[in-house]
């Protein structure tokens, strides 16, 4: 065995001395422990006929990858056992070498090298050397002289045909060539989807679906539009992607979502690039229709992506904020016939300044009334009767009176706006929509002594699950009686921390008002705007936790509620109990009606009991006897 031991060594000393790579070393030395322990138990010294018969008799418990260099270690372990050295045939730098580079290749790879030596070691740098050579001496073989030359094809070809003895090692080299792309890339000698594909290649069998499963159909739709619409190179389209990215970070988004906004637009310029096409936004969602399945369940964050993308290209407007839905609304599906009379009205009531909750409201109504026109088979306004507008009173069901009586008032708005527009015979058809319930008083319903109780706990514990927003909001409602749309439209300039008041017009009646602020509501502020609220430059105290960061909307006011109170159920009764609640409370503490509804912002006392309950404790001490009253028959003897 010493002769064995002996030959090894002098084999492991030629790979390492020549700057083979790890992982062929670790391979050799593999196969040499594996037939030294073979040698043992066999008792028998090392002779290239043993180890042969050995090598043949355990192929099938040899691993594919490393057949083919347990084949080279035993050659070289017979030519140092023969000659003392290894023969030139089986020293396989040179397959891989930039030796063997063409001069051209050879001086492109020189300038790649130098420009890493400001930045990187040299020993990295021949590792780098290596891995970049064993790419370039491929494509040389397929009759490309210059990095200028290569093609995307060859790109795929190679990351299939180079085979490496385990994973680590094709993930260097692979990273090694994107790296070297890049470098050519801003050289300006390839386009920018080189320096990305062998990335995308890594990513699973199933990636060329990204730039080649396209129908016939669609890429002849894609090859019209390009004819006949302007488009923009994809050096256009990659500035997009740096400028949406540097916002997406600026925005603090997270890495997840960076990295799918960056997936979806570099598979796409990929797409363009190998077809030769140019950027539109229907281009771009011609593709992505069709390779949409293969997205996932990211499908739609994708999809988002290209719609910020097409925003931007149309109006160089970033638009993180804006959502974009799959399906058009029902309004915008109706036949033409009564779509266009329907638009017309909404974009007079949006240029009114009518709140986009009140716009889709108006649609909503619209759609119900014009559905059931086009459904009766009436294809023009001026078919309308009395009886047409009866009947469909009759079949337009709601869960409530009032849900109907919503629906029917802002019909009827529309009717009364066809009429004097001349697009019906009778311009009084709103008459024959008549109300479906009279005006009722309900009971002030406020929060209960328990429920009051629990949410002082919350408010209070510094362990609660409630968050610092949260925790505000719902003080601005029980100590001041905000009404949710103003609580999320409160701006820092609103505050005044010396005066310890808050200043700000509300949204619902449009009269400004100067609440004093109480302590805690001041403290609980100051703690969220300081602690928890993103430092973005918004003159809105609440945003939301996520990215963008943008102002949150009123349901946050009835989330913040609804943890704070979990158990809580009474139907119709949100955030607004709140407001309700602190009114209440001045009244059972003895502030007067005119000093309430100056708390609560409002002009007049006729409002302001709609948000008082009984003051029952008070009632109790002033009761009347029926029978003084003569009520229910009740009289003085009985």
């Amino acid at each position: 065995m010493e002769n064995y031991e002996r030959c090894v060594r002098d084999v492991m000393e030629f790979l390492t001395e020549n700057s083979y790579c790890e992982q062929l070393i670790q391979a050799n030395n593999r196969c040499f422990n594996r037939l030294g322990t073979a040698l043992n138990k066999m008792e028998t010294d090392y002779s290239p006929e043993t180890a042969e018969n050995w090598f043949r008799s355990s192929q099938d418990m040899i691993s594919k990858n490393d057949l083919p260099f347990y084949r080279m270690a035993l050659n070289r372990l017979k030519d140092i056992f023969e000659y003392g050295c290894v023969q030139k045939c089986h020293d396989t730098r040179h397959l891989m070498s930039s030796s063997v580079l063409c001069d051209s290749l050879r001086h492109e790879l020189d300038g790649y090298l130098d420009s890493l030596r400001p930045s990187l070691s040299e020993i990295t740098i021949i590792n780098h050397k290596r891995n970049c050579a064993r790419f370039l001496v491929f494509i040389q073989r397929n009759g490309v002289q210059s990095i200028s030359g290569i093609s995307y094809t060859l790109i795929c070809d190679f990351y299939d045909q180079d085979k490496h003895c385990g994973y680590f090692g094709k993930t260097q080299v692979n990273a090694a060539v994107s790296d070297m792309m890049r470098y050519f890339y801003e050289q300006k000698m390839v386009s920018y989807g080189f320096t990305t594909i062998i990335h995308y290649l890594s990513h699973g069998r199933n990636t060329g679906c990204y730039w080649n499963l396209i129908t016939d159909k669609t890429r002849d739709e894609i090859i019209c539009i390009i004819s006949k619409t302007d488009t923009v190179d994809i050096e256009t389209l990659r500035s997009y992607k740096d400028i949406f990215e540097k916002a997406y970070r600026d925005n603090c988004y997270s890495k997840t979502m960076v990295c799918s906004y960056r997936t979806a637009i570099e598979l796409l310029i990929l797409f363009l690039d190998m077809n030769s096409f140019r950027y539109n936004p229907e281009i771009a969602m011609l593709w992505y229709e069709d390779i949409r399945p293969y997205f996932g369940n990211q499908y739609d964050i994708y999809r988002r992506s290209l719609c910020l993308i097409a925003d931007y290209h149309r109006s160089s407007t970033i638009k993180l904020e804006q959502v974009y839905k799959e399906k058009p609304s029902a309004f915008y599906l109706m036949p033409e016939w009564c779509r266009v009379p329907a638009c017309q009205y909404v974009d007079e009531k949006t240029k009114e300044g009518w709140a986009k909750s009140t716009l889709d409201m108006i649609r909503s109504s619209i759609t119900r009334f014009c559905t059931y026109l086009d459904g009766e088979g009436i294809r023009s306004f001026r078919d309308v009767t009395s009886e047409t507008i009866k009947q469909f009173n009759l079949h337009d069901l709601h869960k409530t009176p009032q849900g109907k009586n919503a629906y029917n008032i802002r019909i009827r708005k529309f009717l009364i706006y066809l009429g004097t527009h001349g697009y019906l015979k009778n311009p009084m058809l709103f008459v024959a929509l008549t109300k479906t319930y009279a005006p009722k008083e309900s009971i002030v319903v406020v929060l209960t002594e328990d429920e009051m109780q629990e949410l002082s706990k919350e408010l209070k514990d510094s362990d609660t699950t409630l968050t610092l927003r949260k925790k505000a909001m719902l003080l601005l409602g029980l100590k001041m009686g905000l009404r949710a749309s103003d609580i999320v439209n409160l701006e820092i300039d609103n505050v005044d921390w010396d005066e310890a008041s808050i200043r700000f017009v509300q949204k619902k009646t449009a009269v400004e008002v100067n609440l004093p602020m109480p302590p805690e509501v001041g403290n609980a502020l100051f703690r969220y705007i300081t602690e928890e609220r993103y430092p973005k430059e918004n003159r809105k105290i609440f945003l939301t936790e996520n990215a963008p960061h943008k102002p949150v909307g009123r349901q946050v006011c009835n989330d913040a509620l609804e943890d704070a109170l979990p158990d809580r159920n009474v139907e119709g009764s949100g955030f607004h109990v709140t407001r309700k609640t602190y009114a209440t409370n001045l009244l059972r503490n003895g502030v007067g009606e005119s000093m309430v509804a100056e708390a609560l912002g409002q002009q007049g006392l006729s409002s302001v009991h709609r948000y008082l309950s009984l003051d029952s404790d008070r009632m109790k001490m002033c009761p009347l006897s029926l029978s003084e009253c003569s009520v229910g028959g009740w009289t003085y003897g009985r």
